[in-house]
């Protein structure tokens, strides 16, 4: 825990307080992050790499194999990460699917894109990833399987040349018909097989291991001296979407090999967010802010990024878009909040000692009158930071404080929130700061784009009330 007074703080907590002004991006601060993409680009010999984004939706960190977990549930995406770097303290800023991926695709928080639900598109006039790539001469398609990211209800269709959200085959006996990975593979490899222009920017969401978990044929973790247990039967679905999943991520990565894509490619495999299965009394994501939803897989391969390298400094999801980015020798956007990572996994910056993680989440998105319309898409439920171990969350509207001490309390079970306590108060002042300067200025998506399929569709998936 970061108690007041240690080596480093006071300085750090007044770089912090100047940065809650968000200040746009300064032209000292470009010029650093333009200089480290085109060193990145001279390591790959001046040629643009293919990007390629594997997701997974729902997917916790510690059921992933090379995160500890004893079940060899995800052995391609242990190999994959083990090519390159990954990070045991990476963390989403939403765990929610759409707002996720806004975020993800503009490095800009939950409540400056708009989309702060599910249903609830982000606005037009952020640029994401897609759209910067596109501009700099790649060709760019995504292959969806989760409904939150249907175009007219998400907008991150901006930029892509295709966007492929048109999956009507039901993976569930509810109503919601949801690609499934072998659909998304086979989707994606069909691309490939294309022999689209290079470089390409590939995005493949697989969304297996969303609710309801389903056990599949061969991947079952379930043991036959097993005493029946509902809780232990709920992990073991999602044990089985998981290995499902995981295995058609391993046929699309064999692929990618086979050509010869993997000489010239960042690969990058994360998740939106995780998922409680039953921590704090709760299953499920979106509610809460506690880490099973919260950290996240993340790993980078790729030429040129050092192998087997476990790298334990804090990262966030908003760091994304401008390290890949830096990859392919193009400078971020000019709006985009998160850091440029490639300099310190090249060893060529030293990984900040501290560094400060912002999170937010909103209730599913609520019906108004006559079913129509939502109402309140703007205020939070949830909103919390972390500092090194220490992490506090604020529900607003039951004044409810929560801080935990993740290095002693990994489950965050011992709440430490005392009002006579000096940490507390300074983390506590700072997060309200922070709320403060963006709760004026936070902007809207229009919750109207659903239509009655797709508020069924989310309904069914948990995400309306």
């Amino acid at each position: 825990m970061v108690r007041e007074g240690a080596a480093g703080t006071g300085s750090f907590w007044q770089r912090k307080e100047v940065m809650l002004d968000y200040p746009e991006m300064k032209a000292l601060k470009l010029l650093i992050l333009v200089f480290g993409a085109l060193a990145f680009t001279r390591v790959l010999g001046g040629t643009r790499p293919n990007l390629i984004l594997i997701s997974v939706d729902t997917l916790r960190q510690d059921h992933v194999s090379i995160y500890g977990y004893a079940r060899n549930a995800t052995p391609n995406a242990d190999r994959l990460m083990r090519t390159g770097a990954w990070f045991s303290s990476a963390h989403c800023n939403i765990p929610l699917t759409s707002p996720g991926f806004a975020s993800l695709m503009t490095s800009r928080y939950p409540h400056e894109t708009g989309s702060t639900r599910n249903g609830v598109p982000m606005v037009n006039d952020l640029e994401t990833l897609a759209e910067i790539l596109k501009k700099n001469g790649y060709a760019t398609a995504a292959f969806l399987s989760n409904w939150p990211l249907k175009k007219n209800i998400s907008n991150l269709q901006k930029g892509f040349d295709l966007y492929d959200d048109d999956f009507f085959r039901k993976r569930w006996i509810f109503f919601n018909s949801e690609r499934d990975a072998q659909g998304v593979t086979r989707q994606a490899s069909a691309w490939i097989d294309s022999n689209p222009q290079q470089p390409f920017f590939l995005w493949a969401h697989y969304s297996d291991p969303h609710q309801p978990y389903l056990f599949h044929n061969g991947f079952n973790f379930a043991s036959k001296t097993q005493t029946p247990n509902k809780a232990q039967d709920k992990i073991n679905a999602y044990d089985s979407e998981v290995a499902y999943a995981d295995y058609h991520i391993g046929v699309l990565l064999d692929q990618l090999r086979a050509r010869g894509l993997d000489q010239n490619s960042l690969i990058v495999f994360i998740a939106d967010h995780g998922e409680e299965l039953g921590e704090h009394g709760y299953t499920g994501h979106g509610r809460y802010l506690y880490e099973p939803s919260m950290r996240i897989p993340f790993g980078l391969s790729g030429p040129g990024i050092p192998a087997g390298k476990r790298v334990d400094a804090q990262i966030e999801l908003l760091d994304l878009a401008p390290t890949m980015l830096a990859y392919a020798g193009i400078a971020p956007g000019a709006a985009m909040r998160g850091r440029n990572l490639m300099p310190f996994i090249l060893g060529q910056k030293s990984w900040p000692e501290h560094f400060l993680v912002y999170f937010e989440t909103y209730p599913g998105a609520v019906r108004g009158e006559g079913a129509e319309k939502m109402v309140n898409v703007k205020d939070p439920i949830w909103i919390g930071l972390k500092l090194d171990d220490l992490k506090v969350c604020f529900h607003p509207s039951g004044a409810r404080w929560e801080m935990y001490d993740l290095a002693g309390d990994a489950k965050e079970i011992r709440n430490l929130a005392d009002p006579a306590d000096q940490t507390f108060i300074r983390f506590s002042d700072h997060l309200l700061a922070w709320r403060r300067v963006w709760e004026k200025s936070a902007v809207s998506g229009q919750p109207d784009a659903m239509t009655l399929e797709d508020k069924k569709r989310l309904e069914a998936l948990g995400y309306l009330k």
